[in-house]
């Protein structure tokens, strides 16, 4: 009979040297007082470094071979992470044409069977949201699903989460790793009681209430559309503001947030900070706002992350717009190299933040580049529509844009109609619709038709719930969807 020191069984808590892992990726305490503080010097040489050692494991691995020798790029030509330009970029449509042609799990998963990697370690699977199209698979070995855990815990770390906190996560731990990562974290990591509630499908709203009560819920982690409801609904259903529970923070991911609209009715109504957050299921957290909320931090030891041209995909200046590409030096079970994000953001600085850190900062989340629309030869995202939609508080702040294709004397031409909820108690709406046209057209550069609607009619069509809103209902007929 087999002890328990011999078992053959791929076991958790052996398939890593944790001893090392902790050498290498520091908890959150030790990382914010050490590498989160140290020299732009310090930084890059730790990127160069894991590069270097993620750039040996990916020529094994038969996706990028076959991608890399496509380009004509050898082994010899990558000596540095400045030659990272060398390499070919990739997207969502990749990764599924590698997942149809060689199913499941695609070539880049980086095993040949499934019970092949199980046999050497525990594997999670999780997907992608979905909110552009079929979800995409991403396989987690034990040090990517870690990794999930750590680079959440640092940045609820940084926004001020200590242990004997209490953090409510409305978000249902399923194929969507979100309310994994956030629940890994506290357990973790940080001594924070994770009360993983689930969205309002699974405990309904007035019960998550209840429960924030009666335990005690220092810290939320939601997104907005959902604290705004939960507020409301401590109102009408219980008869309690929220500023009663004394919530030390909240995390979450306001978009294009760009005037601070959304931020201050958020704090406003829960009496506290939010902090903006950004992340995927191959990355965990890729950055995060830290208390000085002047931007939010790159993991730049974790990942590294470039801002490109969305048509040409090279390179833009600090400031511009373009496409979130990422490199994550972790990942070894579907690594991830030069991956097209479609996320469109900017760097807006690389100096030393207030909080002594100087890991780079991007600005709030500016939305997709895949749910952009061309009209009158301007490119338009419907993630821009939110500081004109929140410009008056007449609307509930809520949007989704409609888009559809007119021939007019054989040409192609694109029309938008973009929907903005009105509240019940607005006393008027007179000039609320030329307001809106007159801002939209200011900030789109372009002119968009403008309904309104009455408020919660959108809650449906724009997924107003547990995950990210949708804002855009894509009504074309030749546009693949993503």
């Amino acid at each position: 009979m087999l002890s328990s020191s011999t078992s053959n069984l791929p076991i958790y808590r052996r398939a890593v040297d944790w001893d090392a892992f902790d050498k290498e990726y520091a908890p959150p305490d030790v990382f914010a007082a050490g590498l989160y503080r140290a020299s732009r010097d310090e930084i890059e040489s730790v990127q160069e470094r894991r590069f270097l050692e993620l750039m040996k494991a990916v020529w094994a691995n038969p996706f990028y071979s076959r991608r890399f020798k496509e380009r004509g790029v050898e082994a010899g030509d990558i000596r540095r992470l400045s030659d990272i330009s060398k390499l070919p970029i990739y997207n969502t449509e990749d990764i599924k044409d590698d997942q149809e042609r060689n199913p499941p799990f695609g070539d880049m998963a980086g095993f040949a069977t499934l019970g092949d990697l199980l046999k050497r370690a525990p594997a999670k699977l999780q997907t992608s949201g979905g909110t552009t199209g079929k979800p995409r698979i991403a396989i987690h070995g034990p040090i990517e699903w870690e990794m999930h855990a750590l680079s959440t815990a640092r940045g609820l770390y940084g926004q001020g989460g200590r242990p004997g906190d209490i953090m409510q996560i409305p978000s249902t731990c399923s194929l969507a790793t979100l309310g994994w990562g956030y629940y890994t974290a506290c357990q973790y990591y940080l001594g924070i009681l994770p009360l993983t509630t689930g969205s309002g499908l699974v405990t309904p709203t007035r019960r998550q209430l209840e429960i924030a009560f009666s335990v005690g819920t220092n810290i939320w982690l939601s997104f907005p559309e959902y604290l705004v409801r939960l507020a409301q609904s401590a109102k009408a259903e219980l008869g309690r503001d929220v500023r009663e529970l004394r919530t030390k923070f909240i995390a979450s991911f306001l978009g294009a947030d760009l005037e601070g609209s959304l931020r201050r009715e958020l704090e406003n109504l829960w009496g506290c900070p939010v902090y903006d957050n950004y992340g995927t299921n191959e990355l965990g957290c890729g950055a995060f706002e830290c208390q000085g909320k002047a931007g939010l931090h790159f993991m730049e030891d974790l990942h590294y992350f470039e801002v490109l041209d969305v048509d040409t995909n090279q390179p833009v200046a600090p400031g511009e717009t373009g496409n979130l590409v990422v490199t994550t030096f972790h990942r070894r079970v579907q690594p991830v190299v030069r991956f097209n994000l479609r996320d469109l953001g900017r760097v807006i600085a690389t100096d030393r933040c207030s909080c002594g850190s100087n890991f780079r900062r991007m600005d709030h989340l500016l939305g997709r580049s895949d749910n952009m629309v061309r009209m009158k030869g301007v490119n338009i995202y419907p993630m821009s529509c939110l500081p004109a939609i929140r410009s008056d508080g007449r609307t509930t702040g809520e949007w989704i844009c409609e888009v559809f294709e007119h021939v007019i004397e054989g040409i192609p031409k694109e029309h938008m109609i973009v929907h903005v909820e009105v509240r019940k108690d607005a006393t008027s709406r007179n000039g609320l619709l030329d307001h809106l046209k007159s801002r939209l057209k200011t900030d789109l550069g372009a002119a968009v038709d403008v309904k309104l609607v009455e408020e919660g009619s959108l809650a449906s069509s724009a997924n107003l719930g547990e995950g990210k809103a949708s804002r855009l209902i894509d009504r074309r007929p030749n546009v693949k969807r993503k």
